[in-house]
């Protein structure tokens, strides 16, 4: 073979093979790239009204009930800080 002999690779080959099929397909047309809109349109829709439903159901949901005071008796128990403190923090944990 002479240095300007051409070689084809076999990537190359593949690619052009797999390319051709691409470059003849058909472009949609505005009927249908009108349908799609539609179905996208009643997509959303749907959407806000499952939306609409959920907050009407959230709406409807009873309030949590007010905070109760709640009294613990603390003494003769390990405590850091001052014993008349207006918040107690009460840690509970296990060290299994």
């Amino acid at each position: 073979m002479n240095r300007w002999t051409w070689r084809l690779s076999p990537g190359l080959v593949l690619a052009c093979f797999l390319s051709a099929p691409l470059a003849l397909a058909q472009q949609p047309s505005l009927d249908d790239l009108k349908k799609d809109i539609e179905s996208l349109k009643d997509g959303q829709k749907a959407i806000q009204k499952d939306v609409q439903e959920i907050k009407a159901l959230l709406q409807k949901a009873q309030p949590a009930p007010p905070p109760q005071n709640v009294v613990l008796d603390l003494s003769k128990k390990p405590t850091k800080g001052e014993s008349n403190a207006k918040l107690t923090l009460i840690e509970f944990s296990d060290y299994q």
